[in-house]
């Protein structure tokens, strides 16, 4: 990355990182620092390079507007010509216009839920408006940004605003009332206190040709900002889009820095796996020790899904998990594509265990559901059909809305031993497996589950069947979870509703729901977190889990998804 922009900028900008102007803790990393200094000299009427260098070498570059000229976007009104033995000779315009750090960088991503630092030289020509000239976005469907600096006009002063864990907005402002056309340099802070499980929210103010700031600070519950996947901006605010976007509608910004400290991790703290991408969780309990099994996630940075098998990891407790490695691929099936191991569960019958798996077929990329089996809960395994046929193929379920319905197997084993098998993309569609657990005993029914798009999980509690599944909510992409319950596994079924939003980032969502000594979880994936530092992404996720709690009447209490996990201790 350091070297494709080189080749962009024409030549990387070694570049002092700007001294802080107040003490912080040990632990934070410079995620990026954007000096806006060209590594050549450029004419005006040049074409300007497509991004910003980040001068931290981290590669978090922002993104520039194609084609446009270099007097279109750089100045030579700068906050400062030398400071601290570093020359500065550009700033960037910020006219009614937005640069983004995308997805396919590592910044969007980074852990700062324990603090974050940035300071800034800003400068504000017209004072009329609210502006925002730099944000990290928020979540989907909520109203501020996860960070937001900028102009406040009723305050007359520049302002931080911070969304909180705990679900609360906070806005401080600082300095003497702006003037227009004057250069200020801003700092904010934000930094968790966990013995009081509280933030010091802090802003500085000054112009830059000043030396000492004016400063405010106040402090909030929870960590120092929620977690979330989130773009960075520099020129406009959070949500995006005409008309409210907070555009900085005529000024500056130069000598951007972001630094950040990332929650120290904690057994059973979310992402549960931090060896490698997982997604489409499927728990099952075996003697009081839970086995874990997950696609491996191998797409590369914003690519297309590639998963060539099933990892296990175990559990006595959910907090503290072995890993077995990959225990099953999907090469190991006749005429499958290697890269297509889609979600699966295991259940045990009789001593075996049975591994049941979506897949594409080679020739053609149609889905199908295929079952393998071993002696033991970590394998080996091996195709059970002996024929080499798949258990479930596209031409079984002609009536389904989408084409590719076969995928998502989910198996329960009813009291008197009987198995059923659920799936479905778009469609539900349920069958009785014979007692063999690979044979077909009956006829394919379609379930009209409301609201249903893939990913369901049979299980029963009490006298009472479930089905939870990923959910189309109306009027919203990502796939959110719902289910519905049946006092028969025949039905009929009744629509519970929604119990989560979207995973933080991602449009799909995957449930897994077990018991273990007595407490209930909820798995899922979240493309939300990074690993390494490297970026995640809809298809390089992680797995999920969260407590999950019943009311007297056996309704599934709504489910907030956490960085936090299962760290703590489950509610008495």
């Amino acid at each position: 990355m350091r070297k494709y922009m080189q080749n962009i900028v024409g030549g990387l900008c070694v570049a002092m990182l700007p001294m802080t102007a107040w003490s912080m803790s040990e632990g934070y990393k410079q995620l990026s620092y954007w000096s806006f200094e060209l590594g050549t000299e450029l004419h005006s009427d040049s074409i300007a390079p497509t991004f910003v260098v980040d001068n931290s070498q981290n590669g978090n570059a922002l993104q520039l507007r194609p084609g446009a000229k270099v007097s279109e976007l750089f100045s030579k009104d700068v906050p400062f010509q030398v400071r601290g033995g570093k020359a500065n000779s550009t700033s960037l315009k910020l006219n009614n216009s937005e640069f983004k750090v995308p997805f396919n960088a590592s910044l969007p991503f980074l852990d700062i839920q324990y603090g974050w630092n940035i300071s800034l030289s800003l400068k504000c020509n017209q004072l009329g408006t609210e502006q925002v000239f730099l944000c990290k976005e928020g979540k989907k469907g909520t109203l501020t940004g996860d960070i937001s600096i900028g102009f406040d006009p009723m305050e007359k002063k520049f302002f931080v605003e911070v969304a909180t864990d705990k679900g609360e907005t906070v806005r401080m402002t600082a300095g003497e009332d702006v003037k227009a056309g004057i250069w200020y340099d801003l700092y904010a802070s934000a930094e968790y206190e966990k013995t009081r499980d509280a933030t010091i929210l802090t802003l500085g103010v000054k112009p830059s040709v000043e030396e000492g700031y004016k400063t405010a600070n106040t402090s909030y519950k929870g960590l120092a900002v929620r977690h979330n996947a989130g773009m960075w901006i520099v020129g406009r605010g959070f949500p995006g889009g005409y008309p409210n976007s907070l555009q900085v509608l005529d000024g500056y910004i130069d000598e951007v820095s972001i630094k950040g400290m990332e929650r120290p991790y904690e057994s059973g703290q979310n992402p549960l796996f931090r060896d490698e991408f997982t997604a489409d969780p499927a728990v099952t309990v075996y003697k009081n020790k839970a086995y874990a099994y997950v696609g491996v996630d191998k797409a590369g940075v914003g690519g297309w899904f590639n998963m060539p098998g099933w990892v296990c990891y175990s559990s006595e407790d959910m907090k503290h998990w072995t890993p077995h490695g990959m225990v099953l691929r999907a090469d190991d099936f006749p005429d499958s594509n290697p890269n297509g191991a889609w979600a699966a569960q295991v259940v045990e019958h009789n001593g075996k265990f049975y591994f049941y798996v979506t897949l594409d077929q080679k020739e053609n990329g149609a889905h199908k559901i295929d079952v393998a089996v071993g002696d033991s809960p970590l394998g080996p395994f091996k195709p059970a059909r002996t024929d080499g046929t798949p258990l479930i193929t596209d031409s079984m379920t002609c009536d389904s809305h989408r084409a590719n319905a076969d995928i998502d197997p989910t198996v329960w084993i009813d009291e008197d031993g009987t198995p059923w098998m659920a799936w479905g993309n778009g469609d539900c569609y349920m069958v009785k497996l014979k007692k063999n657990m690979i044979e077909l005993d009956g006829e394919i029914r379609k379930v009209p589950y409301r609201n249903y798009s893939e990913g369901p999980w049979l299980f029963k509690r009490k006298n009472l069947y479930y089905n939870i599944y990923a959910a189309d909510a109306p009027g919203t992409q990502p796939e959110q979870i719902c289910y519905s319950t049946a006092e028969d596994i025949k039905g009929p079924w009744t629509y519970r509703g929604f119990i989560t939003g979207p995973a933080n980032f991602g449009f799909t969502i995957h449930p897994s729901v077990v018991e273990l000594n007595g407490q209930w979880y909820f798995f899922y994936h979240d493309g939300s977190y990074s690993l390494d530092g490297q970026p995640g992404g809809d298809c390089r996720r992680h797995v999920c889990v969260e407590y999950l709690y019943f009311n007297e009447d056996g309704t599934i209490q709504p489910i907030e998804l956490t960085s936090s996990g299962v760290s703590g201790a489950p509610r008495k």
